[in-house]
């Protein structure tokens, strides 16, 4: 059985630039600022914000294995490592990959072939599907992401604006006998606030997406190397991106109650079914206001909403702090 994940936000980070490597220290600064923050489990192990190849590498601070890379060249590398890598690399995108058995704290090889990467490369999860920088960190854009024992999950948005950008990489899937499994989840250059819209942010294609492309969609191991899972299904009419009222069937507020449903996972395997899905990320209610949690007494947050639109938004995700 999988453990329960609890997500601890960081808010917005502060902006410097727009430029590749802003995007790089931007994110390193706002990590660090939480390196003496319990409730926050990763923390910069190392990093490199002023040439290519740009690279942060995050390590759990419980010194446990396991490593996230995130990476982007403003070149064409030498080599694209085939450890995370189907094809060359494209210059100017953020990329991410997942090292559960990684044990080192400064990357090799990021521009070679082959090679070993983080000491162990073994059961390595290669790149999520790229975000190009200039659009996920154009002006105004700010960097935001959430963090628990076995996973992080990345965010860039304006807070004056709707569009939000979201990329993950750890134990962010579990099985229908809750089993995690390590993987990364992109949504490429598309806008999480229409997560909850009936037209798929992460559509099922049938063609081979190789590591280093730009589609959206989770990348495992699970049953196999290399495979990649895209949603389910969308959403029909408006019940996942309603706002909260009347007639809004996620929340009851004359009772202060709100649900929250799963997002199922479809592969490209025949007659495999929905076998997995995302591990505490799902669809959930509207709000008014950014980073907007539900809270059990105490109150203890049970599940906030990843958008930081000053506005709130309707349709985008929503991290819980219990299994859905």
């Amino acid at each position: 059985m999988s453990a329960t994940l609890s997500w601890a936000s960081s808010g917005s980070g502060t902006k410097t630039g727009t430029a590749i490597g802003n995007i790089f220290a931007d994110l390193v600064t706002l990590i660090t600022s939480k390196a003496g923050d319990a409730t926050f489990k990763w923390e910069v192990a190392s990093s490199n914000t002023g040439s290519t190849p740009y690279q942060i590498t995050l390590k759990p601070k419980s010194a446990a294995a396991g490593r996230i890379l995130l990476l982007a060249y403003s070149s064409t590398p030498a080599g694209s490592n085939s450890a995370i890598f189907d094809t060359t690399a494209t210059t100017n995108v953020l990329y991410g990959a997942y090292f559960p058995a990684g044990n080192v704290d400064t990357p090799s090889n990021l521009t070679a072939s082959s090679g070993t990467i983080m000491g162990s490369d073994t059961g390595a999860v290669k790149v999520w599907g790229s975000g190009n920088i200039a659009t996920i960190y154009a002006a105004s854009f700010q960097p935001f992401y959430f963090d628990s024992d076995e996973a992080m999950v990345f965010g860039f948005q304006n807070p004056a604006a709707a569009a939000c950008y979201m990329y993950g990489a750890g134990e962010l899937l579990v099985d229908a006998s809750d089993n995690a499994y390590p993987a990364v989840v992109s949504f490429a250059g598309s806008s999480v606030s229409t997560f909850g819209s009936t037209t798929s942010l992460m559509p099922w294609v049938t063609t081979t997406q190789n590591a280093g492309g730009s589609v959206a969609l989770v990348r495992t191991n699970y049953g196999a190397s290399n495979r990649v899972y895209y949603l389910a299904w969308a959403p029909t009419g408006v019940w996942a991106s309603s706002a909260v009222g009347a007639t809004d069937i996620l929340t009851d507020t004359a009772a202060s109650k709100a649900w929250f449903v799963p997002a199922q996972l479809l592969g490209v395997a025949k007659g495999e079914g929905f076998v997995i899905k995302l591990r505490q990320i799902g669809f959930g209610p509207g709000t008014v206001g950014p980073l907007t949690p539900y809270n059990t007494t105490g109150p203890v947050v049970a599940a906030r909403q990843f958008n930081i639109a000053t506005a709130g938004g309707n349709g985008y995700p929503w991290l819980t702090n219990f299994k859905i």
